[in-house]
């Protein structure tokens, strides 16, 4: 049995959809580690190529901020605006009910059984689900002997990694929608489930339109168009 990983979306609508089309006919199913919205805005075209009978998801912190702001009827703060930028203000005015109850259905982790291996799913990390952050340099791997699973997936870091300790394997397949370790593509993994081993692929597609969305609305962040063209 072979899985796609993907993780951080982040509206990145013509990412993803690369990511889908190298994956088709590849994977028996794809699991999401989180973060559909926030930096972009596109993520009413996310959902519509969305098959949630393949695609398995959590929720990423992005992802519960605008949950929250919905339930409350506000939009993001200020703080929140001034480091991330307008997307998700935007998504929230616009997002479609197809998005909207794609992003209810998701909870904070999921821990599922895939060809008799156990797998947990996190955006962060198993001891802070959104928030928790363990790079490819992080120093306290005996953290995750407390994880019963034997396959561990994360996000939230946008760097791809593996790490085998202690009998377990954590994975983090990169990010979709904005790549940090290099940029020019789209990253994601496979897993071949019965092996426990992970291939990392990185799909090249056309950022213009995500690109020039992000000058025109937020033409202060240069970050987020230099973090896709650097």
């Amino acid at each position: 049995m072979k899985v796609g990983l993907i993780s951080d979306i982040h509206g990145n609508s013509p990412a993803f959809q690369v990511v889908l089309a190298a994956l088709r006919d590849r994977v028996d199913s794809i699991l999401f580690m989180g973060d559909l919205v926030g930096y972009y805005a596109f993520v009413n075209e996310c959902a519509e190529n969305w098959d949630a009978n393949q695609i398995i998801g959590i929720l990423g912190n992005h992802d519960q901020t605008l949950i929250d702001c919905l339930a409350q009827g506000k939009e993001p703060n200020e703080s929140y605006r001034a480091r991330y930028g307008s997307a998700l203000t935007r998504c929230m005015r616009i997002l479609s009910p197809q998005a909207r109850e794609l992003l209810a259905s998701w909870p904070q982790h999921r821990s599922l059984t895939l060809d008799g291996v156990s797998v947990a799913m996190y955006h962060g990390a198993p001891w802070m689900p959104l928030q928790g952050r363990v790079y490819p340099d992080f120093a306290e791997w005996e953290r995750f002997q407390a994880c019963p699973e034997e396959v561990i997936l994360l996000g939230h870091t946008h760097y791809p990694m593996v790490k085998e300790c202690g009998g377990k394997v954590i994975i983090n397949p990169g990010s979709v929608g904005q790549p940090r370790s290099r940029s020019g593509a789209a990253e994601y993994a496979i897993l071949d489930v019965p092996k426990r081993s992970v291939q990392f692929e990185r799909a090249p597609y056309d950022a213009s339109r995500v690109i020039q969305d992000s000058r025109h609305h937020d033409p202060q962040m240069n970050y987020l168009v230099e973090v896709l063209t650097r």
